[in-house]
């Protein structure tokens, strides 16, 4: 049987930090290979919540605006602008995951708070 597991971790950052550098940080695996600078397209993580700078030229490109608005991102390409709300990302292992029926991810973290 396949079990689903969810991994809470939380970092303080300095306004303005990409989450691409956050997660490394937080030893949290996001894949990469252009050492962040928004050309691979590897970092994609799918935000819930948090008050994030607009997307850019590159995630445009890379993603395409049904996708942006659907809560996909380039961890390389977002920083943090206030600490209002907190951020929660769901870290995309593959492109492909991009195709799946939507998650409501901040349902699934009300249930994970309820069980606690």
């Amino acid at each position: 049987m396949i079990v689903k597991i969810k991994f809470l971790s939380e970092i303080v950052e300095e306004e303005g930090e990409n989450l691409l550098k956050a997660a490394k940080e937080a030893r949290i695996k996001i894949k990469d290979s252009c050492g962040g600078k928004g050309k691979c397209g590897k970092c994609i993580i799918k935000v819930a919540s948090g008050n994030l700078t607009k997307p850019t030229k590159k995630e445009i490109k890379e993603l395409g605006e049904k996708k942006i608005k659907e809560g996909y991102r380039l961890a390389c390409q977002v920083e943090v602008v206030d600490n209002d709300t907190p951020v929660v990302i769901e870290v995309v292992n593959k492109k492909k995951e991009m195709e799946k029926e939507p998650v409501n991810m901040m349902e699934e973290i009300a249930n994970i708070q309820k069980a606690d």
